[in-house]
């Protein structure tokens, strides 16, 4: 770093923008002038911050002067260079004038010809001045906007532009505006600018006017000010992550406003209430100790007023206005029982290609029925509540606070269930039909709810391949990435052996569509699926070679296939493991070379001649008897360090004779007893997956 450097800052002050714009322009900002600076000036850190109203850039440390610097460019071919007689061809020179050189000053490699440019650095505030309008250009918006005469886009009009390196102006003319120094806070709080003298006073200036541009401490200062609020109600907010960012990014200086709910509309379903709250109104509710939702939430408004009351008045009159519309729509629901509306579905069509909702109703129902039967021989299920549920599942589509509220889809099916009379367990399985949502959040609690769960996800990622809407890339319409993550952490973390070859390939038989290849189809779902189970894995740790080796069989027993990685993951550590690793994909790619030969003969032990394969067969007999009675009761990692007492005598087999012989009879039985070792050790893990670990 050179001796002398100061900061630059950058403010481009704005019409306010909608929050969802704010965080991917910062990222943009930081990342776009990082490129823009690499290798033509020194600085320190680049960081970016901002408001709905501030897009604000800082680079620390920046050298008085850039970097000095040589760019080569590629010209023609070097026989293009001169004439016969030793002039200088107009190719030549014109593609040294292009780079301000004398045709003398290029040079040739390897056949052709290059111009060495070589650019003194120019002062960093000339730097920023030229970079200033191409980065602000280059910053892309969900929608952007034109305002004044030079066309300039832009996601909301630029008011101001603030441009300072040390206590210098970085001279910039854009959008009809020249920059300076004047810094704007909050509209509600001042209406003049204040002078900043340097890049280390922004934020502290701002925050005198009433703007919290760090969205950091935003952030915090909202999370205080919400909990205080709701502490003053009698309770606690109830947080949702996306509401609170977006709240972050709509507010400059958020002030939390405490409202109350009429007790009219306290006996509506919490779920209701909160969805009106929080999604279409963006006010956090207030709840209990206990999570019960009390008569108030909390609106926030930005920036200080003496005017709360009005404000709070306001806020009550919208919100009771939805709620009474909420009340309407949940009256006119209890005119009906969700069996009555199941020949409604008839006409609400699913999909084109795969019929109505009644008929994926169905569909749900038939592998609903037998999920719940197949888990029935090891755990305790109701099937009369699987079968009751799985035709109520979508029932709720049709009710005209779902149509109002389709994010209430499942959650409003179990509050009518229950008024039904059919019962807390089949509204459960109702209720949380869809769950899980997203990534870490609840499962479906009872095991019957996760088999109708489980039926419906099937379905729809069925249906969807089978229709041809598979998703690509990061395009996933339909999310049944979703559906599957969902498949798979409802099997491992409730444990469930669901053999998922089966249920995948009754699913693909149910379609409407009649597929060319159900084999081949129903091996592209298990692929899609395995692909979110391996995923999974990986975040959790899980080495990717690991991961391959227990995928044999892994969809017949996800839960299975976890326990099975844990027992490898352990006897992993043994520093004789490796080695059997190797040795054993030695005997799998012999394998591979006999093309099933092994497969069709048993090994014998009165046909093997060598003592070393001898001893290779009857250690396998008996670790493989030892390591069954492990198996039996899901003592992997026991049956696993059994096995591996085998690898003496796989390496005496190997240094002793060889497989690929001439001798037919000999060479199957050979073949036999390696095909013997590798079928004991694949119930648990194909060693010939993994790979050495690096030195």
């Amino acid at each position: 770093m050179t001796a002398k450097t100061a900061d630059f800052l950058l403010d481009v002050h704005t019409e306010p923008f909608p929050a969802r714009f704010v965080a991917p322009a910062l990222e943009q900002l930081k990342a776009r002038s990082a490129e823009r600076l690499a290798g033509r000036i020194e600085h320190g850190e680049i960081a970016a911050y901002g408001t709905l109203r501030h897009l604000v850039l800082t680079v620390k440390a920046v050298a008085a002067k850039g970097s000095d610097k040589t760019e080569r460019f590629k010209g023609p071919k070097e026989q293009a260079w001169r004439t016969p007689d030793g002039a200088y061809t107009p190719a030549a020179e014109g593609f040294a004038r292009k780079h301000g050189l004398a045709a003398g000053d290029l040079c040739a490699e390897g056949g052709i010809l290059y111009a060495d440019v070589r650019t003194k650095g120019c002062g960093a505030a000339a730097l920023f001045e030229m970079m200033i309008p191409e980065l602000l250009k280059s910053l892309q918006f969900p929608k952007s906007m034109i305002w004044e005469a030079s066309g300039f886009k832009f996601g909301r009009p630029i008011r101001a532009i603030t441009a300072l390196y040390g206590e210098k102006i970085v001279p910039v003319a854009l959008a009809g505006l020249k920059s300076g120094r004047a810094v704007y806070g909050h509209p509600s709080h001042s209406k003049v600018s204040m002078p900043l003298k340097t890049p280390a006073d922004h934020i502290k200036i701002l925050r005198e006017e009433m703007v919290l541009a760090d969205p950091v401490e935003r952030r915090e200062y909202l999370l205080r000010q919400l909990a205080a609020a709701a502490q003053s109600a009698g309770g606690r907010p109830e947080w949702d992550e996306e509401l609170v960012d977006e709240t972050v990014f709509m507010t400059e200086h958020p002030t939390p406003v405490v409202g109350r709910l009429r007790p009219e509309h306290m006996p509506l379903p919490a779920a209701l209430l909160k969805m009106v709250m929080q999604k279409q109104l963006k006010f956090f509710p207030v709840v209990g100790a206990d999570g019960a939702l009390q008569p108030a939430f909390i609106g926030v408004r930005d920036g200080l007023s003496s005017g709360n009351a009005l404000v709070r008045e306001g806020y009550q009159r919208v919100l009771e206005a939805r709620f009474n519309d909420a009340a309407f729509f949940f009256g006119r629901d209890a005119s009906a029982t969700l069996a009555s509306r199941l020949s409604s579905l008839e006409r609400v069509t699913y999909q084109k290609a795969l019929g109505s909702v009644a008929q994926k109703a169905s569909r749900v129902a038939a592998l609903a029925g037998r999920l719940g039967s197949e888990l029935s021989r090891i755990v305790p299920v109701d099937e009369a509540v699987v079968a009751g549920a799985a035709k109520l599942v979508y029932a709720d589509l049709v009710t005209d606070v779902v149509k109002e509220f389709p994010e209430l889809q499942g959650h409003m099916g179990g509050v009518y269930a229950r008024r039904d009379g059919l019962g807390d367990a089949l509204a459960a399985c109702v209720e949380q039909f869809y769950f899980p949502v997203g990534a870490g959040t609840a499962l479906p609690s009872s095991t019957e709810a996760c088999v109708v769960s489980l039926a419906g996800k099937l379905d729809s990622i069925a249906g969807c391949f089978a229709a041809g809407m598979i998703p690509t890339g990061s395009a996933d319409p339909y999310a049944l990435r979703r559906q599957a993550l969902g498949v798979v952490r409802i099997l491992l973390e409730k444990g469930l052996a669901v053999d998922l070859e089966a249920a995948v390939s009754q699913a693909v038989a149910l379609q409407p569509i009649s597929a060319a290849e159900p084999l081949k189809l129903a091996a592209q779902l298990l692929d899609f699926i395995w692909g979110r189970a391996a995923s999974l894995f990986e975040e959790e740790g899980v080495r990717i070679d690991e991961v391959r080796s227990v995928r044999l069989g892994g969809l017949k027993d996800l839960s299975g296939a976890r326990r099975r990685l844990d027992a490898l993951r352990a006897v992993r550590r043994d520093p004789a493991f490796e080695p059997l690793a190797a040795a054993f994909k030695r005997a799998s790619n012999i394998l591979k070379q006999s093309k099933g030969l092994a497969d069709a003969v048993i090994p014998d032990r009165t046909k093997l001649r060598h003592w070393s394969e001898i001893a290779l067969y009857d250690a396998l007999v008996e670790v493989e008897a030892a390591a069954d009675q492990r198996l039996k009761h899901g003592d992997y990692e026991g049956a696993l360090k059994i096995l591996v007492a085998v690898k003496p005598h796989l390496d005496r087999f190997f240094d002793n004779v060889m497989v690929m012989i001439d001798d037919e009879g000999l060479k199957s039985q050979r073949l036999a007893v390696l095909g013997k070792l590798v079928r004991a050790f694949t119930r648990v893990a194909d060693l010939s997956e993994i790979q050495a670990s690096a030195p």
